[in-house]
């Protein structure tokens, strides 16, 4: 593997949990990715002169030490796997200083029909250029909770909705409902890739926003602060959205153990009854006052008891 990006940790970086937010691991995978992409003969208009777009069909992140402001970070990466139908990448957020790996990430890029969203082949000077930057995927960047494999695409938006009524209190919990609107769609009438699709919203949240609003913090039983730290997290996009389609994000728990709980959120297309994409979150319950992994409180356990779903994994 070799460095893609260099970047120190700035202050607006830093969330409520008091480290650097996930937005920020990924916004230092993506920048990695779209260099790499382009290396191979994917990047600045390429995909459009072929007739399509690119898109992240699957991307897992595994989340292995916090980071903190002031540190400066680098991105290593490669390609795992190279075809016709995708382009599997690797790659490793490290603070070269502390000898340490903060995150890892598997994403898959696909070509995209533009007036459609229908899988495309990727050109062989593609898939020839990507086997030239083959790596192995090392035992850290392997996943521990989430499963790599197909996803389950049979759950139908009734059933999910019956059974799982919003909760506002908790993040992974709330539902949200929204219609595409045309101005964040392309010319074709297909909602462009949004970082904030696992909430239903149309667009990633400002840096203001994310310092104002951050992740949600509770107080358990003991009155000690606490929040929820991610430990690993997998998007599937399963489908396109159009301008004017209604799409709801519903969330509940497939796992719930002592220290951990796993969440997913499902995004619906309600108007034509497809789903668009499943996100996974597995997160640790984060004493922030004594700053250690603690037991999920038993009124907090409670809560998600009822949003429990082992049938819907």
């Amino acid at each position: 593997m070799r460095t893609l990006d260099t970047s120190e940790i700035l202050p607006s970086e830093i969330d409520g949990l008091g480290h650097m937010n996930v937005r920020y691991y990924m916004e230092r995978a993506q920048r990695a990715n779209r260099l790499l992409l382009a290396e191979i003969g994917l990047g600045g208009d390429e995909p459009a002169r072929l007739g399509g777009r690119l898109t992240q069909t699957d991307t897992y992140v595994r989340y292995q030490r916090e980071q903190f402001q002031g540190a400066t970070l680098s991105v290593n990466g490669g390609v795992l796997e190279a075809s016709p139908e995708s382009l599997r990448m690797y790659f490793e957020v490290t603070n070269p200083a502390k000898g340490e790996i903060a995150a890892t990430f598997i994403i898959v890029n696909a070509l995209l029909a533009a007036a459609t969203g229908e899988p495309m082949a990727l050109p062989d000077s593609v898939v020839a250029n990507a086997a030239r930057s083959l790596v192995e995927l090392p035992a850290h960047g392997r996943p521990r909770t989430i499963e790599l494999g197909e996803v389950r695409l049979d759950l139908a938006y009734d059933a999910v909705s019956e059974r799982l009524a919003d909760d506002a209190s908790d993040p992974m919990s709330r539902r949200s409902e929204w219609t595409v609107p045309a101005e964040v769609c392309d010319e074709n009438g297909l909602l462009v890739d949004s970082g904030a699709m696992m909430f239903g919203g149309w667009r990633a949240p400002s840096a203001e926003e994310m310092r104002q609003h951050g992740p949600m913090t509770f107080i358990g039983d003991d009155g000690h602060r606490l929040g929820w730290a991610s430990l690993e997290t997998r998007m599937v996009r399963v489908s396109q959205a159009r301008a004017g389609d209604v799409l709801c994000s519903i969330g509940g728990e497939l796992s719930l153990q002592p220290k951990v709980r796993h969440s997913r959120r499902w995004l619906f297309n309600v108007t034509t009854g497809r789903l668009v994409s499943l996100n996974d979150n597995v997160s640790i319950a984060l004493d922030l006052d004594a700053r250690r992994p603690i037991e999920i409180p038993p009124s907090i356990r409670g809560q998600l008891v009822g949003r429990h779903v082992p049938e819907f994994a």
